[in-house]
């Protein structure tokens, strides 16, 4: 999984450490830090392996870098998903994610959603998500009854809604509809109210 989303990481291992209180987080209640130490808990550090290339691009030798220190909150995201992804496909498990395409490249982000809509998918695995990335809202990526939206109403209320039931001019939504395009011209809702920004007579402030 990691290979093929192509970050150039060769290997990922881990290493167990006994948990120091320098290795706790700072703001954790001194109460908590101290039930963590008497229970003897051993944490865990992710390290990633890169190719080491000289000036003539050739292999020279292997680099390995501490996760959490070195690496981009993209790489991390990805890793950290990788395993809830193939545990959910594997056995038909239920996979709720907020905010999918944070840190993500929009192809990352297609490219996880498409392996529940493939033959990879034969377990009947769920994925659940929410996302502001317009770019999945199409044929390709997303069928009409898997695409909801959610808007707030000038009460602060939420209001939750399948395209597949919405109607615009009294007409239901088509399969072969644009939805991307459709939804950025406003035919769904679902998107930000902006008001002009009048910065006259401010004086600076």
């Amino acid at each position: 999984f990691i290979r093929v989303t192509d970050f150039g990481i060769e290997d990922i291992f881990t290493k167990n450490f006994e948990v120091s209180p320098d290795a706790l987080p700072s703001y954790l209640p001194d109460h908590v830090k101290e039930f963590f130490l008497s229970q003897e808990v051993v944490g865990t550090a992710v390290y990633t392996t890169h190719k080491k290339f000289d000036a003539n691009r050739q292999v020279v030798g292997y680099e390995t870098f501490e996760m959490d220190e070195l690496e981009s909150e993209g790489t991390k995201k990805v890793v950290a998903l990788s395993g809830p992804v193939l545990d959910t496909l594997e056995n038909g498990r239920v996979l709720i994610v907020d905010e999918l395409d944070a840190r993500l490249h929009p192809l990352l982000t297609r490219f996880i959603l498409q392996l529940f809509n493939s033959q990879e998918n034969n377990q009947n695995a769920q994925f659940i998500f929410n996302s502001h990335d317009t770019n999945l809202l199409e044929i390709s990526s997303l069928r009409r009854d898997q695409i909801w939206f959610t808007e707030k109403d000038r009460y602060g209320c939420t209001h939750l809604y399948s395209l597949v039931e919405y109607e615009y001019n009294n007409k239901k939504v088509r399969n072969d509809a644009s939805f991307r395009k459709d939804y950025i011209l406003g035919k769904y809702g679902a998107i930000p109210i902006l008001r002009s920004l009048n910065l006259e007579g401010r004086n600076g402030d």
